[in-house]
């Protein structure tokens, strides 16, 4: 029989083994993903780079597409499939205990996809690729008829000349290795792809009624092992790659990186050491160009985010349990202030990192300026 008290009591155990209920609010993700300059917060798929290394005997076939575009394949790189691992097991039966063991690893093909651009570049090289393997595309008939005859064992030794197929006296393979950074808070995770071969080159299909739909080439590429490596981004670090600078336009920002404040630094030192060339020209012009689209709101935001971030840093300094979740309570803090009782801890604000930290935040020139909390309770605020 149904009891009234049933639903009251269900409600009591569940409270008591799950105080959160099975709401939470906006807090435990802000916790979770926004805290900690958004260590755990989930990466976005468009930060990589990709590097394509040839060998020398790739290098010599065509020097122009190593010396001149390297760099611009990884800008050209549309899309790209990360390693793919299958790892073989087989269930053993031990006296009627299930063992299982590992008996092999399989590397999955990858797809690399690159914009089919107008110079033809992508195009190059897939072709490249093919002429370096099979002797078939090196011969320049306009593909009306192949200079050699296939079916030649009987014929006379003029038509055993041609050679075609693999035939090429090519041993050194044309990629050395193909790194993929995967970059994210100015660090990155590289997959070094072992001994790359493409198994599949594919061009685009023309369609006459798709006006909009830009075209791409893909490569599928097999590797026999992989390897993982780390580091932080900068200049030629992952190869190739470099931050964003006034010079390539910059942000209309005044801090950070590409920010009008560090393109005016770049001016002055390039004036200051009689550098003033085309270069510190387009910087003078992308900072002018900067600094006028700065905004009041945009300026009052920017402040308020290096604020918080500054805050941030000073609750995570002595902090124990949850950070950045900070409830004053009147007990427990000696009647000095020195020390704040919150939810997740505590927080010594008597070290001088404290009074230091809100100095900066709050741009006082002094720390005696920065009051106490035994202060701000007597002043009734």
């Amino acid at each position: 029989m149904a009891n009234i008290l049933n639903g009251f009591l269900n409600n009591v155990l569940q409270g008591a083994t799950n105080p959160g209920g099975n709401l939470k609010d906006y807090q435990h993700a802000g916790r979770l993903f926004v805290d900690d300059g958004m260590r755990l917060a989930p990466k976005t798929k468009f930060l990589y780079h990709v590097v394509f290394e040839m060998s020398a005997s790739a290098q010599k076939m065509m020097p122009q597409l190593n010396q001149r575009h390297k760099q611009e394949f990884a800008m050209l790189v549309k899309a790209v499939d990360l390693p793919k691992m299958q790892i073989q097991t087989v269930t053993k039966n031990m006296y009627n205990r299930k063992k299982n063991l590992q008996t092999a690893i399989e590397y999955d093909p990858i797809n690399i996809t690159f914009h089919d651009d107008n110079l033809g570049l992508t195009t190059t090289l897939m072709e490249a690729y093919y002429r370096y393997y099979y002797r078939d595309g090196n011969y320049g008939t306009s593909g009306i008829s192949p200079p050699y005859n296939p079916r030649n064992t009987f014929g006379d030794p003029s038509s055993q000349n041609y050679r075609y197929g693999l035939d090429n006296d090519h041993v050194e393979p044309f990629f050395n290795k193909i790194t993929i950074y995967q970059m994210a808070r100015k660090e990155y995770i590289a997959y070094t792809l072992v001994n790359p071969l493409v198994t599949g080159l594919t061009h685009d299909q023309m369609d006459s009624y798709d006006n909009s739909t830009p075209a791409q080439n893909q490569m599928s590429i097999a590797y026999e092992a992989v390897f993982y490596s780390r580091g932080a981004t900068g200049e030629d670090s992952p190869a190739g790659f470099g931050p964003l600078s006034v010079r390539g336009g910059g942000t209309g920002s005044l801090l950070g990186t590409g920010g009008v404040v560090g393109g005016i630094s770049d001016i002055i030192g390039d004036i200051a050491g009689g550098q003033f060339n085309l270069g510190t020209a387009l910087n003078v012009f992308n900072t002018y160009k900067n600094a006028k689209s700065l905004t009041r709101e945009g300026l009052r935001q920017e402040g308020f985010n290096i604020l918080r971030g500054a805050l941030s840093n000073i609750t995570r300094e002595t902090v124990g349990g949850i950070s950045d979740v900070n409830f004053p309570k009147q007990s427990g803090d000696g009647g000095d202030g020195s020390v704040v009782i919150t939810a997740g801890g505590y927080v010594d604000v008597g070290v001088p990192t404290y009074a230091e930290r809100v100095a900066q935040a709050t741009g006082s020139g002094s720390y005696d300026e920065v009051p106490t909390l035994q202060q701000v309770r007597n002043s009734g605020r």
